[in-house]
């Protein structure tokens, strides 16, 4: 199938990493990304996952409310989200990999309760990007981590919030910084 992300409206510089771990799955993994927004991430990593011949399972959980900064009245205001349609916008994005992804709109820390321990072979954090918030994510998820998971997170250059985060709390797993993004092979 061939890619179609470019046509998503968002932030998206990973592209490398969704790559690298579509070569890693094998049938029955499951992958997690908390913070799909309008899809552009999670639509790259669907179709490099179907062009890649494994059976996945691929869950995007996010609350589809939008973050602070997206709120009416906010520098980086978004339309989908002041109006209430942003899940709307996201389900009519992902529309050519319908069926091959699991959308679940609720909070990340709720998301978590719903994943047995060391069951979850890939995790993308990019939710709420505060240190509260992703050191939060960080311990909710890690424990549904299987031995060997690779947990991921975007915006982590140096001294950002997600950077001291994953420092704190994934450091004993040699937790690496490629291109600004946290990566910890969870042992």
């Amino acid at each position: 199938m061939e890619h179609f992300y470019q046509n998503i409206e968002g932030w998206f510089s990973y592209e490398w990493l969704y790559r690298h771990v579509a070569t890693l799955a094998e049938d029955g993994d499951l992958f997690v990304e908390v913070g799909s927004f309008k899809g552009r991430s999670g639509a790259f990593l669907a179709v490099e996952l179907l062009n890649s011949g494994v059976n996945v399972q691929l869950d995007l959980i996010d609350t589809w409310e939008g973050s602070i900064e997206h709120q009416q009245g906010a520098e980086c205001e978004v339309k989908e989200v002041v109006d209430g349609t942003l899940y709307e916008t996201f389900i009519n994005n992902m529309k050519p990999i319908e069926g091959h992804y699991n959308a679940i709109k609720m909070t990340s820390q709720e998301a978590a309760n719903n994943y047995a321990d060391e069951s979850i072979d890939f995790i993308m954090i990019d939710g709420a990007h505060d240190f509260g918030s992703v050191v939060a994510d960080i311990r909710a998820f890690l424990p549904k981590m299987k031995k060997g998971g690779i947990m991921t997170g975007d915006d982590a250059w140096a001294d950002s919030d997600p950077r001291r985060a994953a420092e704190q709390e994934l450091g004993k797993y040699n937790v690496q910084f490629p291109n600004n993004h946290f990566y910890a092979v969870i042992e």
